[in-house]
């Protein structure tokens, strides 16, 4: 009888121990989010509360954020920090240019509704061409004047190297955008 309870409490003492080993997947995450880290990616936990009256967007995104921030202007030049446009991966009332299950929470800026939705669509291809290279679903995307949030599904397939690569691309958008708003 001795026996038997020892075996037990030893079974329970290893199955505590083994069920606080992190999970395939939580290793898999750490891993992906280290070498973002790594290669000068900022990465954030956010949730963002969508606009369901003004986009028709209707659940709120809580995603992993990889953030890549665009050069500091020069000393004594005010930071510019504005968005230049944002996408959702989910359905939507503006959709111009993007594919099935893709909405512009906030389409780009332009003198009056037409203008942006025709910006939207001249802009649709390449950010369609740029996010489909990264292999993972599209959460969010966030373009600001000076820094770039892709909000993404971490998809076993997704890796550091495509997400950098991915954002390098749309730094190059963003800064055509920048120097457009101001000529």
């Amino acid at each position: 009888m001795t026996w038997l309870i020892i075996v037990f409490v030893v079974m329970a003492l290893i199955g505590t121990i083994y069920s606080m080993r992190p999970s395939a997947r939580d290793r898999r995450l750490s891993e992906l989010r280290l070498a973002a880290i790594r290669s000068g990616i900022q990465v954030r936990q956010q949730t963002f509360r969508v606009d369901a009256a003004k986009t028709g967007v209707r659940e709120d995104i809580t995603a992993t954020g990889y953030t890549l921030m665009m050069p500091q202007p020069p000393h004594g030049e005010k930071a510019r920090q504005q968005l230049l446009f944002r996408i959702v991966g989910q359905e939507g009332w503006e959709a111009a240019g993007l594919p099935d299950g893709w909405a512009w929470h906030d389409l780009p800026e332009a003198k009056d509704h037409e203008a942006a939705v025709a910006r939207a669509e001249a802009l649709a291809p390449q950010l369609v061409r740029l996010l489909s290279s990264m292999d993972d679903e599209l959460k969010m995307l966030e373009v600001y004047e000076n820094r770039i949030v892709l909000f993404a599904a971490e998809q076993k397939s997704a890796s550091a190297e495509k997400y950098l690569k991915v954002l390098e691309g749309l730094r190059l958008m963003a800064d055509e955008l920048v120097l457009q708003r101001m000529r």
